[in-house]
């Protein structure tokens, strides 16, 4: 019917599939001209055609009636936001009501002026800014304010307000949102059509686009007919603009306003829309995602994730391709990377409210170049909470360390790789640092990390190479000598740990684990130095190493008798403490009813804990807090959860969850302290003799 009717002009009109497809599927009803082309198309005889007309006359009086009845009935505050065309809003976990706060804009004045006064004669205004620049939210609360109690008409066609000019009501909203809809229907929203609804005390407004505007208002060499009259239409009208962006006294007003609602707050955070557009464009962001196709949305998961480890340079094309690769599976794996490409891109930048889009292309600095891809910041923050436990895959790690050029990127990567205990990317990462970018903290970083891994001929050689580049790094020569006198005590221990002495072994596994630290205090402690020994029991407490704290306690050290009973203290164990305070332990007895108040405690730990994740993210303190409460509740599946979260704590509170509860073997906890997981969450298996193998974890 499309194709057949496509060049057909004057009283017959060119039919279109989505006119068609909703007439046929009974959503809409089709204009009288248009069902005379349609009949035209079928070559009905005349007879029908008039009886076509007739029942087409029947529906439109019945609609009429209802048209008058809403003009009668329905008051404008009685209508929802979301009915009128608000957006909905993104959401914050202290907002309970269905709008963000308003925030006063500097057009608020002029706009109402042109509402008010409305006795004799009515008003026409009209809104006009790009999308989700708050167009329509303005226009709901100058209305809530200067004539909430009128009547609403709502059209859902032009033609209901053409058959309403004839005999208006008064005292009613026309709300015309997107009025470019009613200036291209068939027939168009004439001028004649407004100043009989405004001849009587009604507001008619509307909004529009500017390029909507500009267009109809300027015209051009060919023009449809009736643009003239809708040229003199949009002339007789209040035209109000509405910025893009925000002025600096409606900033001002708006951080007041962020302090009673945090979608506010959340919105001036956002660095690559407006206020306005993060607010409505924030749940379409969503959806976007949420409906994303499977390579699509890898793009969009391997851009979130990246931003979450801390990339904040631009992605280039290479590096997201490498890095979708994790997120697909099975025969989507298959096809060429161009295709991927090809799917990803165009939704990814897909345009939303006010320019918004899921990805958007940058030029890192130097105009005129495109540098890659960065992910709307909003989005970022939805799935940084979304899926601040999800694993990201090996191939996502490998490219943004392989691919990332910008040495603040690295650094960020390493530490995020190291607070989820993925040493083999924090290795490669800090490599490049020190070899490539001539960083000597992460020089000293990477030679202590492999130091920890007995590799002691490695990180030697990464030491040396940094003191032939940077002869007076004192950083660097420390740590050189630290780790080569490290090296002689471990030599010291490994022929009696390779025999066999369990206390050789555990004491070699402690010297690589904290580079000597407890060793050296332990020597002292043991000389008689009382401050070493009380440093010596914060460690054995802080690493969860109950066997010892409990040898120094019955040994007669007062200190390591407080640590004990507060540990049993934060696990609730009644029973040891009991027990402990049978044998005279007065620590022990001391602390027994915060034992009973702690096990108590345990029951409503819940609420507890919702509260520190939900700030544990940009918390340090909230995050150590919420891990140590994970220790105190012997929660180990908790602690996994944040450690894939890359919450810090988790690692050193899992470790001491381990050790001090001896759920894994010696040896097997050794190994994950020192070389961590693989991607999946897997403990690695480095090779048996590492020094046979220095190019590991490279081969």
């Amino acid at each position: 019917m499309e194709k057949r009717t496509r060049s057909w002009t004057g009283p017959r009109l060119a039919l279109k599939r989505a006119t068609l497809s909703d007439a046929f599927n009974g959503r809409t009803l089709l204009g009288e001209q248009a069902l005379l082309s349609l009949l035209a198309l079928y070559e009905e005889p005349e007879s029908v055609r008039q009886l076509w007309l007739a029942a087409h006359r029947r529906i439109k009086a019945g609609e009429r009636g209802a048209a008058r009845r809403a003009a009668g009935t329905d008051r404008f505050d009685m209508a929802s936001p979301r009915e009128l065309g608000i957006h909905s809003a993104i959401v914050a976990p202290d907002a309970t009501d269905e709008l963000p706060a308003y925030v006063e804009r500097e057009f608020d004045f002029r706009l109402r002026a042109a509402l008010t006064g409305v006795v004799e004669r009515g008003s026409f205004v009209i809104l006009v800014g790009g999308s989700s620049t708050g167009k329509t939210r303005s226009l709901y609360e100058a209305i809530h304010d200067v004539a909430p109690n009128w009547y609403l008409v709502q059209p859902t066609e032009t033609e209901e307000l053409l058959e309403l000019k004839h005999d208006p009501p008064g005292r009613t909203i026309f709300w015309l949102d997107e009025l470019q809809r009613y200036l291209g229907g068939h027939p168009p929203l004439s001028a004649e059509c407004v100043r009989a609804l405004t001849r009587k005390p009604n507001i008619v407004v509307g909004t529009l686009w500017p390029d909507h505007y500009d267009a109809r208002i300027m015209g051009g060499q060919s023009e449809p007919a009736g643009a003239d009259d809708i040229r003199r239409l949009l002339r007789s009208a209040i035209v109000i603009s509405v910025a893009e962006d925000f002025t600096t006294a409606e900033r001002e007003r708006a951080y007041e306003k962020a302090e009673e609602d945090a979608r506010i707050r959340i919105a001036l955070e956002t660095r690559d829309a407006g206020l306005t557009q993060v607010l409505a464009g924030g749940p379409a962001l969503v959806l976007h995602w949420e409906q994303a196709r499977p390579y699509a949305k890898a793009m969009i998961n391997a851009a979130a994730d990246a931003h979450r480890l801390g990339v904040q340079s631009p992605l280039s094309e290479d590096l997201l391709v490498e890095a979708m690769a994790g997120y697909l599976t099975g025969q989507r794996r298959v096809k060429p990377p161009g295709e991927w490409l090809s799917e990803a891109v165009p939704y990814a930048i897909q345009p939303l409210h006010g320019d918004v889009s899921a990805l958007s292309a940058s030029d890192g600095g130097r105009p005129g170049t495109f540098a890659g891809y960065t992910v709307a910041d909003y989005l970022a923050q939805h799935l940084r909470r979304h899926r601040r436990a999800e694993r990201i895959p090996d191939e996502a790690w490998q490219a943004f360390v392989t691919r990332t050029d910008r040495p603040a990127d690295l650094r960020r990567i390493a530490d995020s790789a190291t607070a989820r205990l993925r040493y083999v990317y924090t290795e490669q990462a800090l490599e490049r640092l020190a070899g490539g970018f001539g960083d000597g903290t992460a020089a000293v970083e990477l030679a202590r990390l492999l130091a920890r891994q007995d590799r002691f001929e490695r990180a030697i050689e990464v030491l040396h190479r940094r003191l032939a580049t940077a002869p007076g790094d004192g950083d660097a020569a420390d740590c050189l000598a630290g780790v080569e006198a490290l090296r002689r005590r471990v030599a010291q221990l490994r022929p009696a740990a390779a025999a066999g002495d369990p206390a050789a072994c555990r004491r070699l596994v402690e010297i690589l684990d904290d580079g000597g630290r407890r060793d050296a205090l332990r020597a002292r402690a043991d000389a008689g130095e009382a401050l070493a020994a009380e440093e010596l029991v914060e460690e054995l407490a802080k690493h969860g190493c109950l066997r010892e704290l409990r040898e120094r306690a019955d040994g007669g050290h007062a200190y390591a008798a407080e640590a004990l009973a507060d540990l049993h203290v934060a696990w609730g164990d009644v029973d040891e403490l009991l027990a402990r305070a049978h044998q005279g332990d007065e620590a022990a007895e001391r602390r027994l009813p915060k034992a009973r108040e702690a096990s108590a405690r345990a029951g409503g730990a819940a609420s507890e804990l919702a509260a520190l994740r939900a700030t544990a993210g940009a918390d340090r303190e909230a995050a150590w807090q919420l891990c140590g409460l994970l220790f105190e509740l012997r929660d180990v599946e908790g602690l996994h959860t944040e450690l894939d979260a890359g919450t810090y704590g988790a690692a050193d509170r899992l470790m001491a969850l381990h050790t001090a509860s001896e759920t894994m073997p010696m040896e097997q906890l050794a190994k994950l302290r020192a070389f961590g997981l693989t991607a999946d969450g897997v403990p690695i298996t480095p090779p048996d003799d590492l020094r046979k193998d220095p190019t590991w974890p490279a081969s």
